[in-house]
């Protein structure tokens, strides 16, 4: 079994074809003609009625707001229009719920707020299709609103809306389904913008926002296919030399080095989770008027280090709770089939992100809960065999409140019937987990030889760039290879480096949370590696280095 104990998937290991062909035929992606410009944003079916209704609420300097939602997505959405608007000289402000004390979308607390500041017309960004009764509750009170969302669509979906903006819609006739809340924000802003300005301006406009769009599809893990992949394409080229104050303050405190590609992965992991701190556990109008910043002040400095400060907050709440919630999971004499615990300690906000880690680790359904006294707040991960929201169904009788997709959910629980709700959840997962094979599987691309690993090969797999959802990173597997110059880095130890001999010279590979397997390795002769093959900078010199995503010992 490998390090990781994940089973290995080889999706192509013919001989008959190279490992850069293999790549492209293991992406559907490739299997159509990339875009080159955007779509017309015209081509939604409620577009011009849309801008019929804002032009007309500016022209009567109408109150406009703007409601997003709390998330990389649709804090950047939220961020697009407020902008566009305010350049247009609109009366626009804008709401975002607060996590734990609001919860998500549209609540009528929010209504009545709306119709006590005599709001006029509510733009929802990445949310607010689900929301049919307080859709309904403001019309019932002169207040009209356009939903603007990409979220699945209830079979009850709000009726009173003046118009929906959504790609999925039966009648929005546009062709490409997938964009996230910040795109659809984005063809919106596109349409004001091509209705508003002379062509020449078009592309200047477009560019002052595309990069904040790029940002919201990458984070809330849009598919980078069709005008997604365009999105953040353009958005990835901009974002070096970006005009937007605060996300340049947060490159410059992340320590981004701009002189260096910018890809998927900076913004994933390193501006992503920033934007995101903000919302997870404290206020999101940290991160949005961080965005909204338009000078280099003190506000901005203020902002931006109070956004630093909560992400490293966010950091170390998260490694506290993920590290209590595996030694309680490693405490049980066995691992149960659906990993459950709850805490006082553990926010809210970063619930999803121990369970995601959780599920990943030990491929089984993770559920971690904030216990709030008389009640538990949760949030679920589940590995694609097991519909946790079909199970959360099941269970509705013992919940408050529930809902989400197969893979996560999040839900209410009264306290005294949560030693019933764990069995029953042990019980259904086991009738459905039983005869399954409960490692996670790593798809690896295709075998390499180390003559393989050399800059033109890397070359032309960066022409394949964006990587992400449907398109992702290439992992390869190099076998029977020595280890040689290993030795154990990071806090605590916890990350493994060492060399690999190619034709030509090592090259280093780093693989992260192996630590611990520095002597296992060191005591094998040869292994066989999978990782991901990058280029490294440093101090004006490139080379090649590799990131270990598993191993496993050479049978040669």
């Amino acid at each position: 079994m490998s390090l990781k104990g994940k089973k290995w998937i080889i999706k192509d290991d013919s001989i008959e074809t190279s490992p850069f062909e293999k790549i492209v035929s293991n992406r559907e992606v490739f299997s159509e003609p990339e875009l080159t410009d955007f779509l017309d944003p015209f081509l939604f079916s409620e577009m011009e009625k849309i801008l019929e209704k804002i032009a007309s609420a500016i022209h009567e300097n109408e109150r406009i707001i703007i409601f997003g939602d709390y998330d990389v997505d649709g804090i950047t959405g939220t961020a697009i229009l407020y902008k566009i608007l305010s350049e247009l000289g609109a009366n626009v402000s804008y709401r975002i719920p607060n996590r734990e004390k609001d919860g998500y979308g549209l609540s009528m607390k929010f209504i009545d707020e709306f119709i006590e500041k005599n709001i006029n017309l509510i733009i929802t960004v990445d949310c607010g299709i689900s929301c049919f009764s307080e859709v309904k509750y403001a019309k019932e009170h002169s207040i009209d609103t356009i939903i603007t969302d990409h979220h699945t669509i209830p079979e009850k979906s709000p009726e009173d809306a003046y118009a929906i903006l959504h790609p999925k819609t039966e009648n929005s006739n546009y062709p490409y389904k997938e964009l996230t809340g910040a795109g659809v924000a984005f063809k919106l802003a596109q349409a004001l913008i091509r209705s508003n300005f002379n062509k020449d301006q078009w592309l200047e406009k477009e560019n002052s926002l595309v990069d904040l769009a790029s940002m919201g599809t990458i984070s809330d893990l849009g598919p980078l296919t069709g005008e997604n992949r365009l999105i953040v394409k353009k958005g990835l080229k901009i974002i070096p030399e970006t005009k937007n104050f605060g996300l340049k303050k947060i490159i410059e405190l992340s320590g981004i080095d701009v002189n260096q590609p910018i890809d998927t992965y900076t913004i994933g992991f390193k501006i992503g989770p920033r934007i995101n701190a903000a919302g997870r556990i404290d206020s999101p109008y940290v991160a949005l008027s961080l965005l909204l910043q338009d000078e280099n002040s003190d506000r901005l400095h203020a902002l931006g280090e109070k956004l630093e400060h909560l992400n490293k907050e966010r950091q170390n709440m998260m490694e506290k709770a993920l590290k209590e919630s595996r030694q309680k999971a490693l405490s049980k004499e066995k691992t149960p089939f659906v990993i459950m615990d709850f805490s006082p300690d553990w926010h809210v906000g970063i619930l999803g992100l121990v369970a995601g880690r959780l599920a990943e680790k030990y491929f089984r359904p993770a559920i971690m809960m904030q216990d709030f006294g008389d009640t538990l707040v949760a949030s679920a991960r589940s590995p694609e065999y097991f519909n946790i929201v079909e199970v959360l169904t099941e269970l509705k009788d013992l919940l408050i409140s529930f809902g989400g997709h197969a893979s996560a959910a999040g839900f209410n629980l009264k306290k005294e019937n949560y030693e019933e709700f764990y069995q029953k959840m042990q019980e259904i997962a086991e009738i459905k987990m039983k005869d399954k094979d409960l490692r996670p599987s790593l798809e690896i691309d295709c075998t390499l030889s180390t003559s393989d690993i050399n800059f033109d090969f890397i070359d032309k797999i960066s022409k394949l760039e964006p990587f992400g959802v449907k398109n992702s990173k290439p992992v390869f597997l190099l076998r029977n290879v020595e280890a040689s110059d290993l030795t154990q880095v990071g806090r605590e130890n916890k990350h493994l480096r060492f060399s690999i001999q190619t034709p030509t010279n090592k090259v280093e590979t780093i693989a992260f949370d192996m630590g611990e397997y520095m002597e296992d390795i060191r005591e094998h002769n040869k292994i066989d590696l999978v990782f991901h093959l990058d280029k490294s900078f440093w101090k004006n010199a490139t080379s090649i280095k590799l990131q270990a995503l598993d191993i496993d010992f050479s049978k040669n």
